[in-house]
């Protein structure tokens, strides 16, 4: 932030499950993404940004954190993040900002045991969010989530995706529009159109709303920070008509990279949980495919009137803009859909955008490899606000010692308003799950280099390496060839650095 400068207005755009080359400006062949694109133009694209954990509720935590799974204490999906933990909404409202969310949250479970009809679920704080998935909400139960939600002051809710929405969106649709709900009817064995009026579909609602909160924010004195979450593209594979349309006639090229064509890239542990050796009808995967390009453009066509709302209100030049995605989805690649401990790219691999008014250079592209980790500790230098610590003044704590700082991300300050590259290059992604027959839990822990890809799996103690360069569709793992153990055994030392590195900070050393 140049010096003598107010603090900045910040606007993050989140998207669920959308992988990184579902951006026309990522070079898409078919996907049409202008509005996205222009934040690429004005800032800086990042090609190979990674999720720190490829499923929704730990790839939040961290972006609300800064933390990995293990340090925030969401190692898993079904984990709710502790009320505790610094958050970045949290320290830049500390710090004098107005914060707010749009959109999905989902930092506590949707669903969890069953609650009795007669418990007072508002009476306990660690019950307010854990309703019967999503009857709770639509049975009257609870209408509204609390303010002061982890750092943001205000919110306006839509969890869940497609035919399972529900939070303040539903609240006023249900309010305003009785029966208009009805119009996300879906099936999952017929990717087709949804009947919702586009007028009231919750990608318009969430702009609306964003745009309605840029309007307000924009009369304090006080810079602000938006969070405007999408639930699309996540499946139910639908979106509205127009969209739809828009893509029915695209040729759609099936990923050619499948088990069936590819045995070298087979990973045992996936066909010891039974998945990735689905045969996925094509027409299916298509129409799957077709509805995700609808669902993308749609979000763009939101983003492109949010993005607009800031040049009407004149602060475009005072707010940065970022965007960027919890975890992809496989989309039929290697025999698999969806997100979770798979080997391979289409799940981890995530858009991030950022555009800085200050920077140096217009539509910069950084081809190094990033982490999802580093969203905070940028966002927040770029604000000026210092990282969490502890009640003991930081003058005392930089006498005493020198100290890493309290978030392992690198910040990208420099990359994104300079001419410099990340210094880390590299990516540590994890995930556990507790739901396979074949394992009490499935661990498994990556690293993304610039070069390579390092895969283990505990405790099938399967190891998987692809060459990155030489083998960007990851069809043959090298990790038991003779010719790169001494590669293996270097980005296992690397892994093992990163992992040891990226725990928790906090509470912060203050001395003997």
């Amino acid at each position: 932030m140049p010096i003598n400068q107010k603090r900045p207005n910040i606007l993050i755009f989140c998207t669920d499950e959308q992988r990184a080359d579902h951006l026309s400006c990522m070079g898409h062949p078919v996907l049409k993404t202008p509005n996205i694109d222009r934040i690429a133009a004005e800032g800086t694209l990042f090609r190979n940004c990674y999720s720190s954990s490829p499923a929704c509720m730990p790839a939040r935590a961290t972006m609300m954190t800064g933390l990995t799974n293990r340090a925030s204490g969401v190692r898993t999906q079904g984990v709710s993040l502790p009320e505790d933990v610094p958050t970045l909404p949290g320290m830049l409202a500390d710090a004098g900002y107005r914060t707010h969310s749009v959109g999905k949250l989902h930092l506590k479970p949707w669903g969890g045991r069953d609650i009795a009809e007669d418990e007072d679920i508002t009476a306990n704080p660690e019950r307010r969010i854990y309703w019967k998935w999503p009857g709770r909400w639509e049975g009257g139960h609870y209408t509204e989530f609390p303010d002061n939600y982890y750092g943001f002051q205000t919110l306006d809710v839509v969890n869940g995706h497609v035919n399972y929405v529900y939070g303040d969106y539903v609240t006023w649709l249900e309010e305003n529009h009785p029966g208009a709900y009805a119009g996300y009817a879906y099936s999952h064995s017929d990717p087709k159109p949804l009947t919702i009026d586009p007028e009231l579909h919750y990608n318009k609602w969430i702009a609306d709303r964003t745009i309605d909160f840029i309007a307000d924010a924009n009369k304090d004195d006080k810079p602000f920070y938006l969070w405007c979450s999408f639930p699309d593209p996540h499946e139910p594979f639908a979106a509205i008509k127009k969209w739809s349309d828009f893509y029915e006639d695209a040729e759609i090229e099936l990923p050619a990279i499948t088990i069936a064509l590819s045995p070298k890239s087979r990973s045992e542990t996936m066909k010891a949980i039974g998945v990735g050796t689905e045969a996925h009808d094509p027409e299916w995967t298509k129409a799957c495919i077709r509805q995700t390009y609808a669902m993308m453009s749609h979000v763009d066509e939101q983003v492109g009137r949010i993005l607009d709302a800031l040049d009407e209100q004149g602060i475009a030049d005072t707010t940065i803009v970022m965007y960027i995605s919890d975890h992809g989805d496989q989309l039929g690649e290697h025999g698999l859909f969806y997100k979770g401990v798979y080997p391979y790219d289409g799940h981890a691999h995530i858009p991030f955008l950022a555009k800085v008014p200050w920077a140096r250079q217009k539509g910069k592209v950084v081809a190094d490899v990033v982490s999802m980790l580093d969203l905070v500790p940028t966002v927040l230098d770029l604000a000026g606000v210092s990282q969490p610590a502890d009640k003991h003044e930081e003058r005392w704590r930089r006498m005493a010692a020198p100290i890493q700082p309290a978030l392992p991300g690198e910040i990208l300050t420099p990359v994104i308003t300079g001419d410099a590259r990340p210094v880390r290059r590299n990516a540590l992604i994890e995930y556990d799950h507790e739901g396979y027959e074949s394992f009490e839990e499935l661990q498994y822990r990556s690293l993304v280099t610039n070069d390579y890809k390092l895969v283990f799996y505990a405790p099938s103690n399967e190891t998987m390496l692809f060459d990155r360069k030489a083998d960007p569709d990851e069809t043959t793992n090298l990790a038991n060839d003779p010719e790169y153990q001494g590669t293996v055994l270097d980005l296992f030392k690397q892994l093992v650095c990163e992992i040891s590195r990226t725990e928790s900070r906090l509470p912060r050393w203050i001395g003997c």
